[in-house]
């Protein structure tokens, strides 16, 4: 039980570190965050305002092919997949026009006699 509780103390005396310096702490920060998994180097702070660099382009580059090869299939595929439905319902409003055509013929008819 000793050797638990020494882990848990210097895990709690770890954590509970008051850093000395502004520079001290953000890279205490860095290295400890749990969500972080890059180094205090690769981050861009708001000191730091580069430029669009080539790189960064690079590695835009998959994310925007994925983008343009989903919306080809949007516009192309899906129109295509459902072109029967799209039939099945302009013939639908077609039966319905050429009912409501034959219910005025016949009123009309009735009204004439």
């Amino acid at each position: 039980m000793d050797s638990a509780s020494t882990v848990g103390d210097s895990m709690n005396r770890k954590s509970s570190r008051v850093p000395m310096s502004d520079e001290e702490g953000q890279r205490a920060l860095d290295v400890g965050s749990v969500l972080s998994a890059g180094s205090a180097k690769s981050k861009v702070t708001v000191k730091e305002d580069r430029g669009v660099t080539c790189s960064d382009i690079r590695a835009i580059l998959p994310t925007a092919f994925i983008l343009l090869f989903t919306l080809f299939i949007m516009v192309t595929v899906i129109p295509y997949a459902f072109s029967s439905v799209i039939k099945q319902l302009q013939a639908v409003r077609e039966l319905e026009a050429a009912k409501e055509a034959e219910l005025a013929a016949q009123l009309e008819l009735q009204n004439q006699t």
